[in-house]
Formats: structure tokens, C-alpha cells, sequence
């Protein structure tokens, strides 16, 4: 009897350390144990993240339906039942991260709650399980990580001081500890997930693309082939099309393109079993083929390895083509399933249809006028056709030995050079840049006269900065034309391509020479300031003020009276600065018969005495010699300068916002 109670004793004992040990591989010895009471804001799982990584497979029931999940080595969730199919991987990610940050808020001892207030918590009326394991790459070794069972959402909120927000919180059990009774409320809430049950974790999106991820991308839209390509993931690297034509493309409509395509979602996702597509050629159907950059160096070391088999989606058209609300079907190639995606854009401004995909190569295409891309334009030429002189802007640069400061600067109808007009030039400058055209007219252009190039009316030519380490790049030339509908068109030299421009896009290039003239009036500086004269035609002589710049006081006279004393000179000052900083709205040629017939009758005159030195050439400076042989330039000798300016109304005296004025240092 001893005997079989001893062997007994010794069965029993070898069960209990081979259930510990069995239960400490599929979780921890707490599950025999029991957990210890949870600390308010105690995590209901402590793992670390790069435990939480190791996670490969999980099973979800809810309402009566299962799923599982595994993760596959490239880190995507694929489904094992109930269908052969990618999870939706924000689910994944969802679950997990909810799995490492929920919290314990409050735990309530079951045996407090009565039946009719048990049914609120849905712990056991609507309840979600979650089990989570590590698993073996042969998937014939698993240790269970987590479990636990979702309820109904608590009326707690938890403030979240890190990310500065509220909290929603969850009524949950776990039997992952042991026999637990407790009901849990945890930080989280990951129930919207499941309000359409497990139907919602199969990933309803066809393609898993980052933007970072597409090397290459075919479009064949009903027969009519674009090809696309960069040779690296770099952001800055920009997309080339490659077929029917070599041109850049526009980095909006490909930020559009990509974004629409990883956006793109599914109303509903079928098995292949469940539904067919229609037998259609390729010219029949939409499709889009992506290869992925795969992240290792190709064969050369130096440029990264693309994905040999493209992904493809398929988008078939709909039977009626005049009904948007009609729903259509599409294929991907490394799915099992049949999509069914909405035309337009729906309620959900987020999830675009596929009309929302841009697929025309004129969309696709760079809107720029020009190839030059962030080269910098050092200098340009605007000929007319029928002027002698073309309009020369050119970049000089600064000299630190004679104090000349980097500027711009340009001639026109043979005069000087003399300083831009800034706000012209940028103006210019950011059409040519960033400016669009208005169309493409033609890609094989072979009759130029009938867009009127064969003799065009402007001709652009601009020189560009070469880059570091790089030959000097040939001059851009641009034609421009009116056609025989009267419209703007250009076409850059050697380039097949020829483009449609509206008004807007050619005014900078059609102004006159005077738009390049800087916007100051007056040109001069106050210091070299000797006298003002100011005289409102029928008031007498003009009122003279003598500026003294060494105290920087005024003395004034009129008609022969000193009238220092009647005058303000802070008021003298200030009209001063107007004069210094005063634009005109526009120049006008001086042949403007408004502005010349005006100007017989003027009602204000301005005169200005300025000191400046003589301008004399360095064969004629003098040189002085000291006592001590040291030879020096003498002091250059000062000269008076007059300008002078008369002004008229533009309109009736008294109402018109606007004067024309005449200056003696300009035409």
C-alpha cells in the first residue's frame, strides 16, 4: 500500500514539473501561480519592444469567427484562415502596439459584479480574443506571448501626458496569468477594428507600397503604354519617363500617382471562388506593374538591385461607362482575391477611386517649358524678330576689392547696361523656372508654320552654371510664336516636343524694354544732397531748402525772404526719405502722347542740386607726392549735378490717383 501511495506521490509530482515546465515554454510560471495584484498604470504585458518583434503569429475569434495570422520574413502579415490572403498591416500594427502599451487602469473582482451588470463589460456577451505566439520558422515550435479577450469600451479617460491627449480605455479578462476572474479596464481602444468583425483585418487595399519602394512603374491604359523609372529611393532622385518619350515628369502628379495607388481600397474583397472577372486582353483592361527597389546592391556594388517580377494590378472597365456609381473589378498579382473598387471618390475623401489615378502621359509629364531643371540661369537674351537690339541680362558677380556687390544687370535697345528691375526679373525668372504651359500641341512637330516657328516672333537664350565637377552645359534656347489660331506656342531648340502658352505665362517675356528698368525714380543719396527746390507752378518762385550734411540741418528761402524759421526741418527730412525710396507705377516710352500732352501743362517741379566727383579716367588722376617720396592719387575734384522732374495729373486734377512725371535723366 506504501508502495502505491509512494508511486502515486511520484506521478503526481513529475505531471506538476512537467506542467510547469510545459506552461513556462507556452507563457511563465505565473500562469500556475497567479499574477499579484496589477498596479495602477502597471503595463498587462511588460515586454520590451524587440521582445514584441518576435511575435509571428496570431489568432483572432470574434463573434463566432477566427482568424489567423503569420508573419512572414519580409515582415508581412499573411493570413492562414479563413482565407490565403495579406492582412491589413495598420491591423497588425494596431494590435501589437495595443498589446505592448495597455495599462491597468482598474481591475473588478467578479464575484462583486451581479449578472445584469456583467453584460455591459461584453467580456462575456460580445467578446474579441487576442492570442499571440512566437513562432518557429517550421512552425512546429510555439510559445504563447499574450492572450486576452476585448469587451466593451469603459467610461474611463486617461490623460496621456507624453503625447499631450486622452485615452480611451477597454474592459478586458486574461487567463494568461492563471485563473483570473478579474475584469480589467486598460488603456486603448482597438474595438473599431472589429466592428465588421474579421472581415475588416484582410487587407482591402491591392497594393502594399511605400512611396519610397517603387523603382519602376508601366502603365498600360488600354493599349497605350507609359514607362517610368529612377535609379535610386532618394526622395531628391527624381522620376524619368522612359517610354513613348524621354521627358521629366511633373513631381506633383507622381507624388498623386503613387499616393492614389497606396491609397486605393477596396468596398469589397472576394475569394477567387466567389466571383469572376471578365475575360478581357491586355488592351482591354487598365493595368499598372510596379518593381520594387529590394533594398540589397546590385550586381555593379554601387546602384541598389531591383525586383525581377513586377506586382501588377488589373482594373477591369465597367459595363456602363456612363455610371459612376457602378463598381469595378481589379486582380493583383501576388494576391488570391478579387477586388471590387469604387469609380470616384466616395463620402470618405481619404480612399480615391480609380478614376482619381493618373494615367495620361500629358499628366504625367513635367508642365515646364524647359529641361533646365534647378540649374541656375547666370545670364539670358530676349531677340525680337524685328529689333536690332536683343534685351541682355546678365549676373555680376561681387567684387570685395572695389566693394561691387553682386548684382544683376541689362541693356536694352543698345542703351547701357544699367541695374534690373529686381521684381521683373524674379518674376521672369519663376515662370521660366516654375511656370506652366498651357498644353502639348504636338511631340512630332514637323510643319513648325503652323504654329508660326518656322520664323518666330521671340527667341530666349540662357546661360547656365555648370555643377561641381561638371562640363559647361550649351545654352537653352526657346522660340516662341503665335500659330494661325493666334495662340502662344514655344518650342526649345532640339527638342521635338512643341507647347501651348496663354497670356499670363508670356507677359514678362512680351513687355517692353522698360519693364527691365528698376522701379526707383530718384537715384541719388542724400549726403551728396546740396539743394531742393520745390515750386507748385502758379505760386510764385520755388521754395529752396540748403541741406548741410555735416549737422544735418536745413536753411530755406523763397523769392529772395530766408524762411528757415516758418519751415519744419523733421518735415524736410521725411520728405526726404519719400524721395529716396519713391517707385514709379510704370515707365512709359517718350512717345506716349497721354503722358507728352499732359506733361505741357505741369503742376509741380522739382529740382535737385547734388554734389558727386568728377568722373575721371585713370589716365588723367593726378598724383601727388609727399616730403617723405610717397606718391598718392589727390583728392578727385567735385562736380554739381542737377535733376530735375515735372509732374501732371493723369486724369482731372484733383482726382486722379495717378501722375505722369518727367525726369532729365531719362527719356
Amino acid at each position: 500500500m506504501r508502495i502505491l501511495r509512494f508511486i502515486l506521490l511520484v506521478l503526481v509530482t513529475l505531471a506538476a514539473i512537467g506542467a510547469a515546465v510545459l506552461l513556462t515554454i507556452d507563457g511563465n510560471l505565473s500562469r500556475i501561480i497567479g499574477r499579484t495584484a496589477f498596479s495602477s498604470g502597471e503595463r498587462l504585458f511588460p515586454y520590451t519592444k524587440e521582445e514584441m518583434n518576435e511575435i509571428s503569429w496570431m489568432r483572432i475569434n470574434c463573434g463566432g469567427d477566427m482568424a489567423e495570422f503569420r508573419r512572414r520574413p519580409n515582415g508581412v502579415w499573411w493570413g492562414e484562415k479563413p482565407w490565403d490572403d495579406r492582412m491589413d498591416p495598420r491591423a497588425a500594427a494596431a494590435i501589437l502596439q495595443y498589446t505592448y502599451s495597455t495599462s491597468i487602469v482598474d481591475a473588478l473582482p467578479l464575484h462583486k459584479i451581479d449578472s445584469a451588470s456583467l453584460k455591459e463589460f461584453g467580456v462575456k456577451t460580445t467578446p474579441i480574443t487576442i492570442t499571440l505566439k512566437e513562432m518557429s520558422a517550421d512552425g512546429k515550435r510555439s510559445s504563447t506571448v499574450a492572450r486576452y479577450t476585448l469587451g466593451s469600451t469603459a467610461p474611463w479617460l486617461v490623460d496621456d501626458p507624453e503625447n499631450q491627449t486622452t485615452d480611451d480605455t477597454t474592459y478586458m479578462q486574461t487567463d494568461f496569468y492563471g485563473r483570473d476572474s478579474r475584469i480589467l479596464v486598460g488603456t486603448g481602444n482597438i474595438l473599431p477594428l472589429f466592428k465588421s468583425g474579421i472581415r475588416q483585418l484582410r487587407d482591402h487595399r491591392p497594393l502594399l507600397i511605400h512611396p519610397a519602394m517603387p523603382a519602376s512603374i508601366e502603365i498600360n491604359n488600354k493599349g497605350q503604354r507609359i514607362a517610368l523609372e529612377r535609379p535610386s529611393p532618394d526622395p531628391r532622385t527624381p522620376w524619368k519617363i522612359t517610354y513613348p518619350l524621354p521627358l521629366d515628369t511633373d513631381p506633383q502628379m507622381m507624388n498623386v500617382l503613387l499616393g492614389t495607388l497606396q491609397k486605393l481600397t477596396a468596398v469589397r474583397v472576394y475569394d477567387p471562388e466567389e466571383t469572376s472577372v471578365p475575360d478581357m486582353t491586355d488592351d482591354q483592361v487598365t493595368s499598372v506593374s510596379i518593381r520594387n527597389f529590394t533594398g540589397r546592391l546590385a550586381g555593379d556594388g554601387k546602384s541598389l538591385a531591383v525586383e525581377e517580377k513586377p506586382v501588377t494590378l488589373r482594373i477591369y472597365p465597367p459595363s456602363d461607362n456612363s455610371n459612376l456609381a457602378e463598381l469595378v473589378k481589379a486582380t493583383v498579382s501576388d494576391r488570391k482575391a478579387v477586388f471590387e473598387l469604387a469609380q470616384t471618390t466616395g463620402s470618405n475623401k481619404e480612399v480615391p477611386g480609380v478614376r482619381n489615378i493618373p494615367l495620361d502621359l500629358n499628366l504625367l509629364r513635367s508642365k515646364q517649358l524647359t529641361d533646365i531643371g534647378d540649374y541656375k540661369i547666370t545670364g539670358l537674351s530676349i531677340r525680337r524678330s524685328l529689333q536690332d537690339y536683343p534685351t541682355i541680362v546678365r549676373f555680376v558677380q561681387g567684387d570685395e576689392k572695389t566693394g561691387q556687390q553682386p548684382t544683376w544687370m541689362y541693356t536694352a535697345e543698345g542703351s547701357r547696361y544699367q541695374e534690373v528691375n529686381p521684381d521683373h526679373l524674379v518674376s521672369l525668372l519663376k515662370t521660366v523656372k516654375t511656370g506652366n504651359v498651357a498644353g502639348f500641341a504636338s511631340d512630332k512637330a514637323t510643319d513648325l508654320s503652323v504654329y508660326g516657328l518656322d520664323n518666330p516672333l521671340l527667341t530666349l537664350t540662357m546661360s547656365l552654371l555648370p555643377k561641381p565637377n561638371e562640363k559647361p552645359r550649351p545654352p537653352v534656347i526657346v522660340f516662341f510664336s503665335k500659330g494661325t489660331d493666334g495662340s502662344w506656342y514655344a518650342r526649345q531648340s532640339g527638342k521635338p516636343t512643341v507647347v501651348m502658352l496663354d497670356n499670363e505665362y508670356m507677359k514678362n517675356f512680351t513687355a517692353n524694354a522698360l519693364a527691365w528698368k528698376k522701379k526707383i525714380l530718384l537715384s541719388f543719396n542724400r549726403y551728396n544732397l546740396k539743394e531742393m527746390h520745390l515750386e507748385r507752378i502758379g505760386s510764385g518762385g520755388p521754395l529752396v531748402l540748403k541741406f548741410d550734411r555735416l549737422d544735418d540741418s536745413w536753411t530755406a528761402s523763397k523769392d529772395g525772404r530766408d524762411e528757415t524759421l516758418n519751415i519744419n526741418p523733421n518735415r524736410a527730412n521725411r520728405y526726404l526719405d519719400e524721395l529716396e525710396k519713391m517707385e514709379v507705377a510704370s515707365w512709359l516710352p517718350y512717345t506716349n502722347p497721354e503722358a507728352r500732352e499732359a506733361l505741357k501743362k505741369p503742376v509741380f517741379r522739382l529740382k535737385l542740386v547734388i554734389q558727386v566727383y568728377k568722373d575721371v579716367s585713370r589716365q588723367e588722376r593726378q598724383e601727388v607726392t609727399g616730403k617723405d617720396g610717397v606718391t598718392f592719387s589727390a583728392e578727385p575734384e567735385m562736380e554739381e549735378k542737377t535733376i530735375s522732374m515735372e509732374i501732371a495729373p493723369a486724369g482731372e486734377a484733383g482726382f486722379s490717383r495717378f501722375y505722369y512725371g518727367k525726369i532729365n535723366t531719362t527719356p
